[in-house]
């Protein structure tokens, strides 16, 4: 492992710790703020926090910082406006991305393409996120990339409703290695947003659910909101988030597993050839099986 990833795992180490050690705190301070946020006027949030998430997410190094913004929005509109409308707002404000796709392809496409096939290093690009991001190329440039629209859009719609997933490395990768036309992706993300309600109204519930829960004496007050959720909104949810959900990350098992298989390959000095679609490693058996194999392809 190397140093930078070291310091960064202390780092997270001693904020875990001092959430812990510090729980009650925090909980008392976010309570505060919801008290007093609910009186800030929606025409000074609104134009703030469409500053800020443009801001943050054109600029990666600033969107590491400030990550858990989002979260804080989603707390302010529920607070204000409930979870329904609420998660309504929410998912409108997205179409923000329409504008922060095409400024995240001009500024960094080139820069990825340096990146990923030229293996440069950016000082502000992380070792790890660049081998993510190159494990997350290699995947869905098979899927995306001169695809389909369908396909394509297809594959926007599972990003939009996939949980357990930054968001915003599905936007940077669409911006700057999909090459997918600007106005399909538009049209794909529009879509994506009403497809991903039942999964923001989720998180919604979730998030206030915890928070009240967390400032009330009892542990089992965290269970008594599920009672909330009403039955269609949990089918949409398993219709929805859920199954996307499964399909993605079932993608990225398979990603993980690809990359560890070719990584031992290399280590034991095994080449891999490709032969169709199918990678195996290469031996004097393998090489004549596969040739014999493309003889009756063509």
């Amino acid at each position: 492992m190397e140093r930078k990833e070291v310091i960064k795992l202390c780092g997270l180490l001693f904020v875990f710790t001092a959430c812990y050690f510090s729980g009650k705190t925090i909980v008392d301070s976010i309570e505060a703020l919801r008290g007093e946020w609910v009186h800030w006027p929606f025409g000074a949030i609104i134009p703030v926090i469409v500053v800020v998430q443009y801001v943050r997410r054109c600029v990666p190094p600033i969107y590491g910082i400030c990550g858990p913004i989002s979260s804080v929005v989603l707390l302010i509109f529920a607070d204000k406006l409930g979870a329904y409308h609420g998660a309504l707002l929410y998912q409108s404000m997205k179409l923000e991305e329409l504008i922060i796709m095409p400024s995240l392809r001009y500024l960094y496409s080139q820069q990825m393409e340096q990146v990923i096939e030229g293996g440069e290093e950016i000082w502000w690009l992380s070792n790890s996120f660049r081998r993510g991001l190159k494990m997350f190329d290699d995947t869905y440039s098979e899927i995306v990339v001169g695809a389909s629209w369908s396909k394509q859009w297809f594959t926007v719609w599972m990003f939009n409703m996939t949980y357990f997933f930054n968001d915003y490395v599905c936007l940077f990768w669409f911006s700057t290695r999909s090459k997918m036309p600007y106005f399909h992706y538009c049209g794909a993300y529009v879509v994506g947003i009403v497809l991903e309600y039942p999964k923001t109204l989720f998180k919604f519930k979730i998030y206030t659910g915890l928070l009240d829960a967390a400032s009330s004496s009892s542990f089992w007050d965290v269970f008594a909101h599920a009672a909330d959720f009403a039955w269609y909104e949990l089918l949409l949810f398993g219709l929805t988030t859920c199954c996307a959900t499964l399909f993605v990350h079932g993608l990225h098992i398979r990603m993980v597993f690809r990359a560890c298989v070719g990584n031992r390959f290399k280590e034991e000095g095994v080449g891999v050839v490709e032969v169709g679609v199918v990678e195996v490693g290469e031996t004097p058996q393998l090489r004549r099986e596969g040739e014999e194999v493309k003889k009756l392809m063509v």
